[in-house]
């Protein structure tokens, strides 16, 4: 059995809701809440990306103390980017290192796939990526602090190098010469390749007592068919599974997925009216050159835009349409759907004419600055979408209610 914490974890939970679900492995989704109310029990424990404080504030003092009790008396903790930096030792402290800041804004805001060194050898590294070079997927990575003293951390996995997709906050790495590169760096001071990342550790591994901990900054749940390269990512995930969990798992990789395809389980009016008004935002918004596809699960975005919310109720209304209506999700939606409606509704409007006005303030930039007032624009963003980094807004609250949902 697997549990899967899922708070604060929004598309990287539907992301490793799928995977698992794909394996046939059984499992079981739990909140910080159940958690610090009920314990741990199962084979491992699989905490998705998202943001690590808040993570840690929905388990609790208690929440945590049951997690390192669980892997301490041999249970696996399993973590992907949020989820690692939760377990790092200003967190659940299962790793001895710490997380390690960016000071540059841009060394963060990086995304696809990066060329790794993966280990030789080790019961967790998959056969065929051993002592390899490997295209593992990054999504707004964090970075350990890797001490200079040696300690109880295996590293399997060091980035190299920018992959063919990689993204640079809403620029693609690999259309920029490098001549123009250099020039940026010396005229503006703009060091757009994500060199911060150059050598350091993006997965790591150790012991507990009695229990194993593998956190990595690369999403392994990717879905294949995202890039070149994520089904090598796919193919690490699969092994970690067959060895933690002793089961049988015959995927040699993260199966595709498209949202926009999930099939239609739960034909609920309320549902499909907001799946319809939210494709409508998302086809203004690439309309507009705000939001542009990057695969079959990921929209991309320009810089400023809060793509990460719209991405993520892309794959919450989705997915929520997806799941067979059964009693406890009829009697928790009929208590939730008025408020749901309203909320939309009024999400609905406000992000429509944010988008818009957001259009013509890039519009306005040069001909008429100031004519549209950046501060007005900021505080409609921060009422529907919140915060980037600590959530918030209408947007926040109708993924709440979808989650529970799921």
């Amino acid at each position: 059995m697997i549990a899967i914490l899922w708070d604060a974890s929004h598309i990287w939970g539907y992301l490793l809701l799928h995977a698992v679900r794909s394996t046939g492995i059984p499992f079981r989704v739990l909140k910080g809440l159940d958690i610090a109310q009920t314990g741990l029990s199962g084979k491992m424990l699989i905490v998705p990306g998202g943001s690590a404080r808040r993570k840690a504030d929905a388990l609790g003092p208690h929440g945590a103390q049951a997690v390192r009790r669980f892997v301490k008396e041999g249970g696996k903790y399993l973590g992907f980017c949020g989820g690692a930096g939760l377990a790092l030792a200003d967190g659940l402290g299962l790793c001895p290192w710490s997380r390690d800041g960016m000071t540059d804004r841009l060394q963060h805001l990086v995304s696809g796939h990066l060329v790794c060194s993966v280990a030789e050898g080790g019961d967790l590294v998959p056969p065929n990526l051993a002592g390899k070079d490997a295209l593992l997927p990054v999504w707004w990575p964090g970075r350990f602090n890797e001490p200079d003293e040696p300690c109880d951390v295996q590293v399997l996995a060091r980035y190299r190098a920018p992959g063919p997709d990689l993204y640079v906050a809403d620029m693609p790495f690999s259309s920029m010469p490098a001549d123009i590169l250099a020039e940026w760096k010396t005229m503006y001071g703009v060091a757009l390749r994500p060199s911060l990342l150059d050598g350091r550790p993006c997965a790591v591994t150790g012991t507990c007592s009695r229990g194993e901990w593998l956190l990595s900054y690369s999403h392994l749940e990717t879905p294949s068919g995202a890039f070149t390269g994520s089904e090598q990512a796919g193919s690490w995930l699969m092994h970690i599974l067959r060895r933690w969990c002793g089961e049988p798992v015959d995927l040699a990789s993260v199966p595709p997925l498209d949202f926009a395809a999930l099939p239609v389980l739960w034909e609920d009016k309320a549902l499909l009216a907001s799946r319809a008004s939210l494709d409508e935002l998302l086809s203004l918004a690439c309309e507009l050159g705000l939001l542009f596809p990057r695969n079959s699960w990921l929209l991309g975005w320009r810089s400023g835009v809060p793509g990460a919310q719209f991405n993520s109720l892309n794959a919450a209304l989705s997915t929520t349409l997806s799941l067979p209506p059964d009693k406890r999700r009829l009697r928790l939606w009929n208590e939730r759907r008025s408020d749901f409606e309203q909320a939309f509704s009024l999400f609905f409007q406000g992000a429509r004419s944010w988008l818009l006005a957001r259009r013509l303030a890039d519009t306005l930039a040069d001909s008429a600055p100031g004519m549209l007032p950046r501060e007005l624009l900021v505080d409609q963003r921060r009422a529907l979408f919140g915060s980037p980094m600590f959530g918030g807004g209408l947007s926040e609250q109708l993924l709440d209610m979808l989650e529970e949902l799921a």
